[in-house]
């Protein structure tokens, strides 16, 4: 192995390895009972009474541009609600913050 191949592959190798560590899985996917939306810079979400009396909170699933030009991702979490109630769970991504896709947890 040449010393230029040695140099690529420690280049790729390190930025997998950054790439894996500064990105955020968004949340798992909400039960079908569930809806979920974009409400301004966050989520908001509604879980039926399909399944009375369990849990639900929305999920924002947001990136921030860093100074170096590349973007963190991360969760934000709404309050926990009771299914069939009338309320909403809404949350907003952190200040610096933008909006990327909306969902529903449950428990």
């Amino acid at each position: 192995m040449t010393s230029r191949t040695a140099k690529i592959l420690l280049a790729a190798t390190l930025t997998a390895a950054g790439l894996s560590i500064a990105v955020a899985s968004p949340a798992a996917a909400a039960p079908a009972y569930c809806t979920a939306s974009q409400s301004g810079n966050g989520a908001t979400a509604y879980c039926y009474a399909s399944a009375s009396g369990t849990q639900f909170r929305a999920v924002a699933y947001c990136r921030y541009l860093t100074p170096s030009g590349s973007f963190d991702y991360s969760n934000f979490y709404g309050p926990w609600r009771v299914q069939g109630d009338p309320y909403h769970s809404t949350v907003a991504c952190g200040a610096g913050w933008s909006f990327v896709s909306a969902n529903a947890q449950v428990r």
